[in-house]
């Protein structure tokens, strides 16, 4: 479970700080912080990493995936224009597993961009689908790559998250105001329910 936060509307490293502790508190495993500054790198991964909730952003470019290595980072997630493979290839290349969202892209090119980052020793590979209209209509079209799937919520549909686990993901992101942070610890707790009605216990690792 990752909830996604935009740094540009909480506006202070304080106010990331507490969407980090919001989201520890209410039993995410891991918070996305996008468009983070770089001066607040050291601190807001120093705060999540002893609370032992993990620290995502995107990367963009190669020396993004260096210094967000250095920081120590547990893995990259990439929005893939399916284009810039050398990306996927240099953030593989660190051993830290992907998180590449899927938007438009062909089977053809997700089997392509998966081929590149297996072939240069990823450590773990998922593929998540923008959701906003309610839809993750190819899930089963993803599995196909024996990958780890899951889905970035960006709705506003009721019941999105539990269909999507009943659907086999693996990784919900909720994309998040500020103010809707209060509403995590239910959200956590229905996809805690529906992952329990499936008789397994799914966990994404990082290690």
């Amino acid at each position: 479970m990752i909830a996604a936060v935009d740094c540009t509307k909480l506006a202070s490293i304080e106010r990331a700080i507490a969407a980090i502790d919001a989201s520890h508190t209410s039993g995410c495993d891991a918070v996305k912080l996008t468009s983070l500054p770089w001066t607040w790198c050291a601190r807001v991964y120093n705060h999540a990493d002893p609370r032992g909730i993990k620290l995502l952003t995107s990367v963009s470019d190669e020396r993004s995936v260096e210094r967000l290595d250095w920081f120590g980072a547990p893995a990259f997630e990439i929005f893939f224009d399916w284009s810039d493979l050398d990306l996927v290839a240099c953030a593989a290349r660190t051993g830290k597993p992907l998180v590449l969202s899927v938007a438009n892209a062909s089977e053809a090119d997700v089997a392509e961009v998966v081929h590149v980052a297996r072939s240069e020793g990823a450590g773990g590979i998922a593929l998540v689908q923008r959701v906003i209209d309610g839809s993750h209509l190819t899930l089963e079209t993803l599995r196909r790559h024996d990958v780890v799937v899951g889905i970035s919520d960006r709705s506003t549909a009721p019941g999105v998250l539990r269909s999507a686990i009943h659907a086999g993901a693996r990784i919900i992101e909720k994309r998040l105001s500020p103010k809707m942070l209060g509403d995590l610890p239910g959200m956590v707790r229905e996809c805690q329910l529906a992952w329990a009605t499936l008789g397994h216990r799914y966990e994404w690792t990082t290690n």
